[in-house]
C-alpha cells in the first residue's frame, strides 16, 4: 500500500546536490491542487550532506524519503533505483537541481490517467541568467523535443510514465553516457508503442550550470550520447559525414570563431567545439561513424 494512499511518486535522482535540492523541495512543498504524492530522492553516492538536508523537510514534505542509489554511478542508475522503490505505479521524474512549477504534479498526475508516457514544456532562465544563452537549448520550449525520423522525447528531468512504460522498457541504459540516456529510453519506448503526450502546465525551470568548464562538460557528454545513439540505433534516414565532408564540416566550425564578438558569443561557440569533440571522441571509441 503507498504510504497515506499516496497516487503518484516524485523520484528525484541526487549526487552532491545539498547546495541545490532545498529549491526543489520546496516547490514540491508548495504544490497546488496536487493529489496525494510521495517524494523519493535516490541517492547516487553523495559524499556532502544531502541525506541532513533532506530529512530537514519531512515536516513539509511528509512523504519523502530517501533511498540508497549508490551501486553504480549515473543518473540512469539513481533513476532506475528510484522507480523501483516508489510505492505507486504513476511516476514523476524531476532532478534536484531543477524546480517544478506549483502546477507539475496535478498536471503529470491528471495526465497519466489517460496517457502512459508524458514530458511538458522547460524553461532556462529563471535558473541560470545569462548562462541561458550559452548553449543551443531553447530558452522556453513549446513542445516536445524532436528527433532523426520525427521520434519525440521529454527531458528526462521532465518525464512521468506508468510503471508498465519502464518496466517493459527495461528501464533506463545504465551504460549510456549522460547526456542522452533520456532519448534512448525514448526511443526504445518508441519501438514498443509508446508515445510521449505533452502536458503545457508541467513546466520545468532548468539551471544550465553558470561555471564554463560545466557547460563544456555537459555538451561534451551530450555529444558522445548522440555518437552512441546513432551507432545503437542507426536510423536509415541519418547518413554518416564522409571523411572529406567531417574536415570540411570542421573548419567551417573553425572559421566561425567570433572573434570580434562578445564573451557570451564565444562560449556558444565553444559548446558547439565541445559537442562535436564528444560526438568524435565517442565514435571514434565504439569504432562507428559520427553523425
Amino acid at each position: 500500500m503507498p504510504p497515506d494512499d499516496a497516487v503518484c511518486s516524485v523520484v528525484i535522482p541526487a549526487y552532491n546536490a545539498a547546495h541545490v535540492i532545498g529549491d526543489q523541495l520546496l516547490a514540491l512543498s508548495e504544490q497546488e491542487e496536487a493529489p496525494a504524492f510521495e517524494v523519493v530522492v535516490a541517492d547516487n553516492g553523495s559524499t556532502d550532506d544531502l541525506a541532513s538536508v533532506v530529512g530537514s523537510w519531512t515536516d513539509r514534505l511528509p512523504r519523502l524519503r530517501v533511498v540508497d542509489a549508490s551501486r553504480g554511478r549515473g543518473v540512469s542508475v539513481a533513476r532506475n533505483v528510484g522507480i523501483d522503490h516508489a510505492s505507486t505505479d504513476r511516476i514523476l521524474i524531476c532532478d534536484a537541481d531543477d524546480v517544478v512549477a506549483p502546477t507539475w504534479v496535478r498536471a503529470f498526475a491528471d495526465a497519466l490517467v489517460e496517457h502512459p508516457l508524458a514530458s511538458g514544456p522547460a524553461e532556462t532562465r529563471r535558473l541560470s541568467g545569462p548562462s541561458a544563452g550559452w548553449v543551443p537549448i531553447e530558452e522556453r520550449s513549446t513542445g516536445l523535443y524532436e528527433t532523426w525520423g520525427g521520434r519525440t522525447y521529454g527531458l528526462g528531468g521532465n518525464t512521468a510514465m506508468r510503471r508498465e512504460v519502464w518496466e517493459t522498457v527495461g528501464g533506463y541504459d545504465e551504460d549510456f553516457p549522460a547526456g542522452a540516456e533520456e532519448i534512448d529510453f525514448a526511443w526504445r519506448a518508441w519501438d514498443l508503442g509508446y508515445r510521449f503526450t505533452y502536458v503545457e502546465d508541467a513546466l520545468l525551470h532548468y539551471r544550465i550550470r553558470t561555471d564554463l568548464r560545466g557547460v563544456l562538460r555537459q555538451q561534451y557528454n551530450s555529444g558522445r550520447g548522440t555518437a552512441t545513439l546513432y551507432d545503437k540505433f542507426r536510423p536509415a534516414e541519418v547518413v554518416p559525414k564522409s571523411l572529406a565532408r567531417r574536415v570540411h564540416h570542421e573548419l567551417l566550425l573553425l572559421r566561425r570563431f567570433p572573434w570580434r564578438l562578445d564573451g557570451g558569443a564565444r562560449r556558444r561557440w565553444l559548446t558547439l567545439v565541445a559537442f562535436e569533440a564528444g560526438k568524435l571522441v565517442e565514435a571514434r571509441r565504439l569504432g562507428s561513424p559520427a553523425p
